[in-house]
């Protein structure tokens, strides 16, 4: 009888390989005992941040974008699961996505001083994102309080403007562009799934400290608060992740996809509804209306589901005309935009005076009698002036330039369809349309709005000035050719 003989190459590979997993359990195992250990004793609340922020840092170091992305998605849990480091007062606290962000800018900075990356490529849309920092910097520095609105301005602006760069930069290819597409879905669905649970139980999850401000609208309606702190702030959320998640919905290959995607849609969309947040609900409208005249596919679905609606509404007109949502919340005080005219009004004069560098941020409420301007817009042109509004709005429609040539280009190297670039429309209109009733001081609509643009917008500049450039050397051939035919004729 043959006996079964083995390579003695094989043998001594596999007994290496068993020699590595048990010395990976023996350190794993030593590690944990040590990490039990310190997280039972009192230092736990520093070294519990330090295990699962090293950890991620591990990930980002890897894989930048992945690492990115998972900071995005566990943001708005940074007070809750051990993701922020507390220095004391008066210090900024290091949360998981400032650390992140500025590690993964960090080294796409290295990579380009080393030659990796090419140059820096900075486009004029980066140069006023500098201007925006610049301006709004010396705004912060002339405020009530510079250290604070200073710290502001790195987590609302520099940071998304960071992350545009970040994104632009890592996102090379169709499977990384969809990536960042699924985190913003992910995102939208559990927001949703929050919203939805603590405005039909009441049980409000995610409190730091104790709530301030009002909870309910009126006796029947609750505001949505706990995890994003704020209704306006959920509902942006919300109005950025559905036409992401429609566009995968319609782009989804399976059956499986289809349906995990449109569960997502329908719990994101049910968030929305209970933020009864009438500026978000206009935003998602206005989204849904600039998509439906760019994306075919999209406009057949919309229609069957605005067909539905009215159907639904039809059925039902007496049940929804008298509810409270109806009663008591969307037609309230619609005549004076629930007095923000008057606000408007008075901030607009008041602006005047100091057009130029404004009054500071902080600077126009501690002059003024009003309390708050309830539009992102007025509110940065009257405290940074024109030397901050400016740039920053020139920000956008560089953004919005570069997405129409965009959607004109048709190269093999560019990766995000026509189709895609409408639905980026579809959440750059619905942010502008949120920011223009109210002031967004929490940073993730920001930088989910920055994410989309550096990904869909951002990442293919480069391929079309390669277009352009390309186009430019071959028109004065053709016009050369052209002309010699002409000679030639003669």
């Amino acid at each position: 009888m043959r006996m079964l003989t083995l390579p003695a190459a094989w043998t001594q590979s596999r007994l290496f390989s068993g020699i590595r997993w048990c010395f990976y359990a023996l350190v794993a195992g030593v590690v944990g005992w040590q990490l039990g250990r310190m997280l039972a004793s009192p230092s736990s609340d520093l070294v519990a941040p330090l295990v699962f922020m090293g950890a991620c840092i591990l990930i980002t170091l890897n894989r930048p974008l992945e690492g990115l992305l998972l900071a995005l998605i566990l943001h708005p849990f940074i007070n809750f699961f051990y993701l922020n480091i507390d220095l004391g007062a008066g210090i900024p606290s290091i949360s998981l996505l400032r650390m992140i962000v500025a590690i993964v800018f960090a080294l796409i900075l290295a990579r380009v001083a080393t030659g990796q990356y090419g140059s820096l490529r900075l486009t004029w849309t980066d140069v006023f994102m500098l201007l925006t920092t610049l301006g709004l910097g010396i705004a912060a520095i002339r405020g009530t309080a510079a250290t604070k609105y200073l710290q502001w301005l790195f987590d609302k602006f520099m940071t998304p403007y960071m992350i545009y760069y970040i994104t632009k930069r890592l996102i090379t290819n169709r499977t990384t562009l969809h990536r960042t597409l699924w985190a913003t879905m992910i995102i939208g669905a559990y927001c949703g799934i929050y919203g939805i649970y603590t405005q039909t139980t009441g049980n409000i999850l995610f409190v730091e400290g104790e709530l301030t401000g009002p909870l309910w609208y009126n006796e029947h309606l609750r505001i949505m608060r706990g995890l994003l702190d704020s209704p306006h702030v959920f509902g942006l959320v919300f109005s950025l992740a559905i036409p992401i998640n429609f566009y995968l919905l319609i782009k989804a290959s399976t059956p499986g996809k289809k349906l995990l995607l449109g569960l997502a849609l329908a719990i994101t969309m049910g968030g929305l509804f209970f933020t009864y947040k009438r500026t978000a609900w206009i935003a998602t409208i206005a989204s849904f209306l600039v998509i439906t005249f760019f994306f075919p596919r999209f406009r057949r679905l919309f229609l069957v589901l605005l067909l539905l609606a009215t159907v639904i509404i039809v059925l039902y007109s007496d049940q929804i005309s008298d509810s409270a949502v109806v009663t008591q919340r969307l037609g309230e005080k619609t005549n004076t935009l629930n007095g923000r005219l008057e606000l408007w009004e008075t901030a607009w004069r008041d602006w005047k005076r100091a057009p130029y560098f404004g009054y500071g941020l902080g600077g126009f409420f501690a002059k003024s009698s009003l309390k708050a301007i309830e539009s992102h817009y007025l509110w940065l042109l009257v405290d940074a002036g024109l030397v901050g509004f400016v740039p920053y709005a020139l920000v956008f429609i560089l953004i919005f330039k570069t997405s129409v040539r965009l959607f004109r280009a048709r190269a093999p190297a560019i990766f995000a369809e026509p189709d895609l670039v409408a639905m980026f429309w579809g959440t750059f209109a619905a942010y502008l349309v949120s920011l223009s009733t109210v002031v967004m001081n929490h940073e993730l609509p920001h930088d989910l709005l920055f994410l989309l643009a550096g990904a869909i917008v951002g990442s293919q500049e480069v391929f079309l000035n390669r277009q352009d450039d390309d186009r430019s050397q071959i028109e004065p051939r053709i016009q050369l050719r052209h002309a010699n035919k002409g000679e030639s004729t003669l």
